[in-house]
């Protein structure tokens, strides 16, 4: 009877056991600016992994698109990253010259095993303001975007995770008490930055960052104000009682007096070249009256 109950109890765990290997999958959030490169790790493997089992896939989600980058270690050639796309050694996923569609959900895999998911977003910087509107006085108007892994500026339940800020050069937030900053539009994935110019802003860096949290900086993007003027244009114009003396270079004063001198002698060659002619051609004419 004991013999008969241990053997359903060895059945019993037999059938509780797992059929197949259980993999941890892990999940990523990168965070890139847009023309940058940036690296997608893939995690969970051996220390020398064999990447000829690896695979990475895109996933667009907005447009609903699927692709397979990445075909047992080697880059696809169908791939319209192809060229911007390599490996590592660890096999991790290297994207070169970032552009905005780069957003979006990649998977490493290893055989039928998803190993990774990295979230890719992109910030980037637009400027609404002409030329004509950088200088002292003017104003600047910066919109900073994240690309985010779903669609273009959607910002889903996970953008909890990050903040977008305008910061100075050096990382330095800009001080919203300062009144000739204006922050416009502002959601979690989008932040409209109005500056009123000064003089010292020419050649400034203005910095929009992504930071996660424990406010530790992702990723950032720089636009440099760079004026078409140093100073504000002023109009301007003459008065009839204030005296406006030209004073001109010795070199043309020279010129002004020769010329007039060098059109009267070339007038007078020319007109002693006349006379002449005119007497040569009558002596012609009075020899051959003779001779007849």
């Amino acid at each position: 009877m004991t013999t008969m109950k241990d053997l359903t109890r060895v059945l019993l765990l037999t059938c509780l056991l797992p059929t197949g290997l259980s993999v941890k999958k892990q999940s990523v959030f990168v965070y890139s600016r847009l023309g940058g490169v940036t690296l997608l790790p893939c995690t969970g493997l051996p220390s020398n992994p064999d990447c000829s089992l690896i695979s990475w896939t895109f996933f667009k989600g907005g447009h609903v698109r699927y692709t397979e980058e990445v075909s047992g270690g080697e880059v696809r050639m169908d791939s319209d990253k192809s060229s911007r796309l390599s490996i590592t050694s660890n096999c991790s996923l290297t994207i070169r010259d970032l552009r905005v569609d780069d957003a979006g959900s990649y998977v490493c895999l290893q055989g039928v095993n998803s190993m990774t998911d990295v979230y890719l977003s992109i910030l980037t910087i637009t400027s609404q303001s002409t030329i004509s509107d950088l200088q002292p006085g003017g104003n600047l108007t910066l919109n900073c975007i994240l690309f985010t892994y779903y669609d273009v500026g959607s910002c889903r339940s996970y953008s909890s995770m990050f903040n977008l800020s305008w910061a100075a050069a050096d990382g330095t937030l800009l001080q919203p008490e300062d009144n000739r900053y204006e922050l416009i539009g502002r959601s979690r994935c989008s932040i409209t930055l109005v500056t009123h110019l000064r003089r010292g802003d020419n050649n400034r860096v203005w910095r929009c960052q992504v930071t996660t949290k424990g406010n530790i900086r992702a990723a950032f993007q720089d636009f440099t104000s760079r004026f078409l003027f140093e100073d504000a244009p002023t109009a301007l114009v003459p008065s009839a009682d204030v005296s406006c003396p030209v004073h001109l270079p010795i070199s043309r004063i020279t010129l002004c007096v020769a010329l007039p001198i060098m059109v009267i002698i070339v007038g007078v060659c020319t007109k002693r070249g006349d006379r002449r002619r005119a007497k040569t051609s009558a002596a012609g004419i009075e020899l051959q009256e003779v001779h007849c």
